[in-house]
C-alpha cells in the first residue's frame, strides 16, 4: 500500500499561451498534478477520485505503468473539461465547457474502499468544503498526516466548515488569493499565522512564481522559500505539485520548512514539463541537488 494518498478531481485540459502554443485534451486535474509532485520523492503514490464516464482509460494505463496506485470511481457523469488562457504575464482564465461540476467529480468518504484508509498521509486537492470537512473527518488518525489546499469558489472568511477543517489537518497549503479569502484581507504573513493558531502544525501559502511562505507553528518559524528558476513549459499544476511533494517531505522528515523545499522542487519538474503525464520523474540524485541548493537560498524569522 502506498505510504501517501492524494484525493481530488481529473480534467481534460484545452491549454493555450498567449503567442506561442496550444495543447488538446492534456489529462490534468489537481489530483494528478500532486500525486506527480509527491511522486518525485515516493516510489509509489496512491490517488483516489471520482472518474467521469468519458475519461480515456489509455491515461489510467499510463498512471498505472507509473508508479501510481488507482482507487477510483466512475459516474455517470461527463468528466471536468477546462479551457485555460494564459495571456502575457501568466494571467489565466479557465471555463469549464460542457463537463462534469466539482460536486459531481469529487469523491466521497463512503467510496473509499478500506485497503485505502491506512496509508500514512493525506493530501486533499481543491475540492468544495463540505465534502473536504467530510473526508478529513473521515481519513485522519493520531498517527497519519493531513495536508489540504482549499478551493478559491468555495472560501470565505468564517466559513464554518473551513474552521472545522483547520482543526484537524495537519498542513493547511492555501494560494495567496485564496489566503486573502480565508483570512480577509492580502498580509500572507498574518494570515498564516492565524490559519496555524487554529489548528495546523504548518501552514504553506503559494506565492506562484514568488516562491513560498511558510509558517511552522512548533518552532515559530516564518520562512520564505523563493521558486526555482527554470525554463517554463507550462505552469498548469504547479501549485498542486507543490502541495503533493511538500506533504511528501512532511511524512519523509517531520519538518515544514524541508517539506516546502520539497515541495518547491516538485513544482519545479512540473513547469518545465507539458501535462500531468509529462511530468519527468527525476532521478533521485538530480533532485537531491535541486533540493540543496534550495536550502541555501531560505531566510528565516522567529516570531
Amino acid at each position: 500500500m502506498p505510504r501517501l494518498y492524494v484525493l481530488g478531481n481529473f480534467t481534460i485540459d484545452d491549454v493555450i499561451y498567449h503567442g506561442s502554443s496550444a495543447w488538446w485534451d492534456v489529462p490534468g486535474g489537481n489530483v494528478l498534478y500532486s500525486a506527480a509532485g509527491a511522486r518525485t520523492w515516493l516510489s509509489e503514490v496512491g490517488l483516489l477520485a471520482r472518474l467521469g464516464r468519458d475519461y480515456p482509460d489509455a491515461h489510467l494505463r499510463t498512471l498505472a505503468d507509473s508508479g501510481f496506485v488507482l482507487g477510483l470511481r466512475r459516474v455517470d457523469r461527463p468528466n471536468i473539461h477546462t479551457w485555460a488562457l494564459y495571456e502575457a504575464g501568466a494571467s489565466r482564465f479557465v471555463n469549464h465547457i460542457d463537463s462534469g461540476g466539482h460536486h459531481d467529480m469529487s469523491i466521497r468518504q463512503e467510496e473509499i474502499d478500506e485497503s485505502h484508509r491506512r496509508a500514512e498521509a493525506y493530501h486533499l486537492a481543491s475540492m468544495p468544503t463540505d465534502i473536504q470537512l467530510d473526508l478529513v473527518r473521515a481519513l485522519k488518525r493520531p498517527d497519519n498526516l493531513v495536508s489540504l489546499d482549499p478551493h478559491v469558489d468555495y472560501l470565505h472568511r468564517g466559513d464554518a466548515a473551513l474552521e472545522g477543517i483547520l482543526r484537524i489537518v495537519d498542513c493547511f497549503l492555501p494560494s495567496r488569493e485564496e489566503a486573502r479569502l480565508a483570512y480577509g484581507a492580502d498580509r500572507p504573513e498574518e494570515a498564516a499565522r492565524s490559519f496555524a493558531a487554529a489548528g495546523p502544525r504548518a501552514v504553506a501559502i503559494k506565492l506562484a512564481d514568488e516562491g513560498s511562505l511558510v509558517y511552522d507553528r512548533g518552532a515559530a518559524r516564518l520562512v520564505y522559500v523563493p521558486a526555482i528558476d527554470v525554463a517554463v513549459t507550462d505552469v498548469t499544476g504547479a501549485g498542486d505539485a507543490y502541495c503533493g511533494g511538500f506533504l511528501a517531505g512532511m511524512l519523509l522528515t517531520g519538518d515544514p520548512v524541508e517539506a516546502a523545499l520539497y515541495g518547491t522542487v516538485s513544482a519545479s519538474y512540473t513547469v518545465e514539463s507539458r501535462g500531468a503525464l509529462g511530468v519527468a520523474i527525476a532521478p533521485a540524485e538530480a533532485s537531491r541537488s535541486r533540493l540543496a541548493a534550495l536550502r541555501a537560498t531560505v531566510s528565516v524569522q522567529q516570531h
